[in-house]
């Protein structure tokens, strides 16, 4: 099992993830990604930054996110709560795991990669945001030792929680 930067030919892979992420939050009344995002369009573009990772077994993918360290715009407003500091930050989007592959901790080495690269770029924070809704990420999150700081927003409006942790 590996964790590389994704690669265009992975494109198709990566959107069997996220439909499977997408059918599951649906299957369970979480109205994420239920409105044709993230598309192939979104994930070339992570692609092309260098910002998307995949992990792979077996010369297949079976997980996906797009990590960067840098300012997410969403993060400047947020309210009924506070950011833990104030300090740069690693951000984590788009995460998903194959649904054969769910329950096995592969999300939380895709986490543990994150905290990684924010290490390697010598920076303290991981920024993540979810729906309210999405009852397994909010437990996964805290189980990582996330604290949920308030609610932000979306550029279409639309709500999250969002999650800091200071390594």
């Amino acid at each position: 099992m590996e964790i590389r930067k994704s690669r265009f030919e992975d494109i198709g892979q990566i959107m069997g993830v996220i439909q499977d992420a997408q059918e599951s939050m649906c299957a369970n009344g979480i109205p994420q990604w239920q409105d044709g995002y993230p598309n192939d369009e979104v994930i070339s573009q992570d692609i092309e930054t260098g910002n998307s990772y995949v992990l792979v077994e077996d010369g297949g993918v079976i997980g996906t996110a797009y990590i960067v360290a840098g300012h997410e715009p969403n993060y400047d407003y947020i309210e009924d709560g506070a950011w833990l500091n104030n300090q740069p930050y690693v951000v984590v989007h788009r995460i998903a795991i194959k649904n054969d592959y769910k329950g096995k901790d592969h999300a939380s080495k895709l986490m543990e990669f994150a905290e990684g690269l924010a290490i390697n770029s010598n920076l303290h924070d991981i920024r993540i945001d979810t729906h309210h809704k999405n009852i397994p990420m909010r437990k996964f999150l805290s189980k990582l030792g996330y604290h949920a700081c308030g609610t932000i927003y979306l550029d279409n409006g639309d709500k999250r929680i969002a999650y800091q942790k200071t390594i």
